[in-house]
């Protein structure tokens, strides 16, 4: 039986294998994509570049600038600010697809036409000009109210230069102008491409541009295709695309490319390779970008929120065009005010007309370098007009102006609103400098009103213009993760499933046979990740762990089949001291359970009779035996019954423990409520010893176990169980020899709740005394009462004791409002505040005269702390205090 079952498991592992491989190519993609996600986490960040920067329309930026969408001269004036600084390239993630209306410009409306319609008066009056004049340059200056704001953002896109656009292919979309097809496929698509058998980059037949007059006035456009995985994450991008049989470039790629000077762009299915890219170093180097198995690259997102990003707001570089406004016109005020009359340095309003002049020529023309119309002098003339304003404002014009000509307030408040806007303007500038200045700025939107989000593996609610920010950043970086072909996976499944397979049903012991197929799908899991992160490709998981978890199914009910005894060998062994329950959870779950040391979270029990050496002297040998049993099951049936099992017993005294070999969140809870009930039934046990022994011998009752308990009657001798409680991490295990076994614990923690069972006695408690640990993890279900912080034998760090005293469901008021005076007690105790608690205890004392307790600390204030002396070892007090850190340490072994 047992050949032809090593001869079934292989084959049906090659069935198995070919189910899996056949499923896989359904289910198998996704989840291997949401592995990998995780298996990204622990690489080293991304490295995000202070030359690529997100400016996001953000809620800020709404708030602010108002009305969303943003009329187009919005973007239009921004992008006229980041030409001062200068800014590298200007990004679009926004697809202008239609024409806008005209618009009011209401600051002109309100600003500038009144004063045109009055000059025109003037000049009519004055008899310099015509009615008709007069007339058309009414007409002139009402016409000019409406902008259009389109012509105006195209504008600005040429004047800017490196401006890029979108574009989005979609087959449904054919371009119907070929006047818009022959400009794209002339001046947009990528003309420096090698194809090296590239068969993976899609060739599209229809494609939606920006509007044609965005497009031409541009610098160039790249794509926007972004089409997230089946489960809805963005992984990854195309890096290009092919539209009409010419290449294309991904958004952001087109801007590096010039970065890199336009470097050939050999194209494999394997890689994209950059030839002799321009470094910031002035280095020629190779930038090889891994294609997916679909062509794509595979994004390695920064490990953070969007919002943590390398970013700006919009409305930081657009408020600066508001305030440069604003500095113009008050510059004109005060020019047009004589208050540049005794100026003898530049006139700032001369260089801002000349760059203003500058920049007109430049939307609508080529630069003329012979007659100084060029972007560079543009900046120059900026430059010199601020540094103008600043001088003249840091000069003394303003005290000359009060000597030449008086009108001391007036001069003066205009110079102090003239420097604290200029200020604002001066500090706002650096700011945004700071940031933009030889930036790549990708112009996208995150506005919580906007719809471009997605989702990553950091991030449910992604803004998707991250996506081109970071596939930027890892160009620039070359800090790319790739995939390896399907077939690898299948290979590595194949070879895993046939090798454990011929080792598993080799493997005789269960416990073995389990360790040894964990072992095999962790460790594969942790050699796949380790590749990963050493290669940063990834090889599919899923295939070859779901191999092993079959197999190791497979060989674990074979392995059952082949050994179902040790089931009864486990019944046999822990029904003697393990519940019922949890000896079927063992059977049931084989798992639960292993041979030999294992470290678990739970809690130990001792328990132990006090003076039972008194019994010994009383009771011959057969009446001690008979009611040590007498006694013993019952409190090992209270132990049992909260799912505790009993390690052995020495003499008089229990060891147990809870929360192994099956373990449990609850093993402290559990233990506590074992404890109440021990006391709870020794009280039953002395009234019922007493009750028997007023009448003759019952027929059942073993005369032995009678007489013990008449002899215990005679001499006033009762059983009192003191208790210990610790949890902690502990080993528990099958341990001993081939030939002699025992389920037993290990560790300090389970010395700690030995030690606790004896303390019991220095503190003349009712009988369970539980360690700090344990009291952490009871909640408010009991009834407990702090004791001191002491170190006990062999244990150096201090702990704080509890004495339990009842659940609190059981406990009747007047033990709920004693403990908590107890506790106010105890805290002017450790205050030391003595006198205050030597009262508080006898005033206890009073109203419980059993509470021996509370009679202990009485005695240890009135022989010690009270008289200004702590106890010492030398005082056979039982323990001895350190007042440095205000612990006991306890001296009874």
């Amino acid at each position: 039986m047992k050949k032809l079952l090593k001869v079934i498991v292989p084959v049906s592992e090659i069935i198995v294998f070919a189910l899996i491989v056949l499923v896989a190519v359904v289910f198998v993609p996704s989840l291997d994509r949401k592995i990998a996600d995780w298996f990204q986490r622990p690489l080293t960040p991304l490295e995000e570049r202070s030359d690529i920067i997100m400016i996001n329309v953000d809620d800020y930026s709404v708030n602010e600038i108002g009305v969303w969408p943003f009329g187009r001269d919005v973007y239009a004036d921004s992008m006229d600010v980041l030409k001062d600084f200068p800014t590298e390239a200007v990004v679009y993630d926004l697809s202008f697809l239609d024409k806008s209306q005209r618009k009011v410009d209401e600051t002109y409306l309100a600003e500038d036409l009144p004063g045109k319609i009055d000059e025109a008066f003037t000049y009519l009056n004055s008899g310099d000009i015509s009615i008709p004049d007069a007339q058309e340059a009414v007409n002139e200056a009402v016409a000019d109210t409406v902008r259009d704001v389109d012509e105006i953002l195209a504008n600005s896109l040429q004047f800017f230069g490196d401006s890029y656009l979108t574009l989005t292919f979609e087959d449904a979309y054919q371009l119907e102008n070929q006047e818009q097809v022959d400009y794209l496929s002339k001046y947009i698509s990528l003309k420096n491409v090698v194809d090296e058998g590239d068969t993976l980059t899609y060739d599209y037949k229809g494609v939606i541009p920006a509007i044609h007059n965005f497009m031409v006035r541009a610098g160039k456009a790249g794509f926007v295709n972004a089409p997230p995985d089946k489960d809805g994450y963005l992984r990854r991008l195309p890096i290009l695309l092919k539209y009409n049989g010419d290449y294309y470039g991904q958004l952001t790629l087109v801007p590096i490319l010039k970065r890199f000077g336009d470097p050939e762009v050999h194209v494999s299915n394997s890689y994209v390779t950059l030839k002799n890219c321009k470094m910031d170093d002035g280095s020629l180097q190779d930038v090889k970008i891994p294609r997916d198995e679909e062509g794509k690259l595979i994004i390695k997102y920064p490990a953070k929120n969007y919002n943590q990003y390398n970013s700006i707001s919009l409305w930081n570089i657009y408020r600066l065009s508001l305030l440069d406004r604003n500095l113009y016109k008050s510059i004109m005020s005060m020019s047009e005010s004589g208050l540049f009359g005794l100026w003898e340095g530049d006139d700032p309003v001369s260089y801002y007309e000349q760059a203003r002049h500058i920049k007109e020529y430049l939307c609508t023309n080529p630069e003329d370098p012979e007659n100084g119309l060029t972007r560079k002098n543009y900046a120059v003339l900026r430059g010199k007009y601020y540094d103008t304003v600043k001088l003249y404002l840091e000069s003394n014009q303003d005290k000359l102006l009060i000597e030449a000509y008086g009108e001391e307030d007036y001069i003066n408040q205009t110079f102090a609103e003239m420097r604290e806007l200029f200020h604002e303007v001066e500090t706002s500038r650096d700011e945004v400098a700071l940031r933009v200045s030889n930036a790549i700025c990708i112009i996208g939107t995150n506005a919580t009103s906007t719809t471009d989000f997605g989702l990553n593996q950091y991030q449910q609610a992604f803004p998707n213009p991250g996506a081109h920010y970071t596939m930027a950043n890892q160009i620039l970086s070359q800090d790319f993760v790739d995939d390896s072909p399907a077939w690898v996976s299948v290979i590595i499944a194949a070879v895993l499933a046939l090798v454990y397979s011929l080792i598993a049903v080799r493997i005789k012991s269960t416990v073995k046979q389990i360790l040894f197929g964990l072992f095999a799908i962790l460790g594969t899991l942790i050699v796949l990740f380790a590749y990963f992160y050493i290669t940063k490709q990834y090889i599919g998981v899923v295939i070859p762990e779901f191999t092993l978890v079959f197999s190791f199914a497979i060989t674990t009910v074979v392995n059952f089949l082949l050994t179902s005894s040790e089931k009864k060998f486990i019944t046999s062994a822990f029904s003697q001291c393990l519940s019922k329950e949890v000896v079927n959870d063992i059977v049931a779950n084989p798992d639960s359970f292993k041979l030999g040391g294992q470290t678990l979270e739970m809690t130990a029990m001792f328990t132990d009779i006090q003076k039972f050496s008194g019994f010994s002297e009383l009771l011959t040998a057969g009446q001690l035996v008979a009611l040590l049993n007498y006694y013993l099951t019952k409190m090992s049936d209270i132990i049992m019954n909260e799912r505790g099992t009993v390690d052995k017993y020495e003499g008089d005294a229990i060891i147990a423990l809870v929360g192994a070999p099956v373990p449990m969140a609850d093993h402290a809870s559990r233990a506590c409520a074992a404890a109440i009930k021990m006391k709870k039934s020794e009280v039953d046990m002395n009234e019922e010893i007493r009750s028997i022994v007023r009448y003759p011998r019952p027929e059942s009752m073993d005369e032995e176990l009678y007489t013990a308990f008449k002899i215990m009657v005679e001499n006033k001798r009762e059983i009192f169980t003191r208790i210990g409680l610790n949890s902690g991490e502990m080993v528990a295990g099958y341990m001993g020899s081939e030939n002699k076994k025992n389920y037993t614990m290990m560790g300090n923690n389970v010395n700690l709740a030995s030690r606790l069972e004896g303390v019991n006695k220095q503190y003349s408690t009712g009988g369970i005394l539980i360690s700090e640990a344990t009291r952490n993890m009871l909640g408010d279900r009991f009834v407990v009462r702090s004791l001191d912080r002491v170190r006990v034998v062999n244990v150096n760090t201090p702990i704080r004791l509890y004495e339990l005293i009842d659940e609190k469901s059981e406990a009747g008021e007047f033990t709920l409002k004693y403990m908590d005076h107890w506790e106010e007690v105890m805290a002017l105790f450790e205050a030391k505040k003595y006198a205050e608690a030597l009262a508080g205890f006898q005033k206890l004392s009073e109203h419980n005269q059993n509470d021996k307790v509370a009679k202990y600390y009485i005695s240890l204030l009135e022989k010690f702390f009270i008289k200004g002396t702590y106890p010492q070892e030398k005082d056979d007090f039982g323990v001895a205090y350190n007042p440095e850190d205000g612990v006991f340490k306890l001296l009874q072994k």
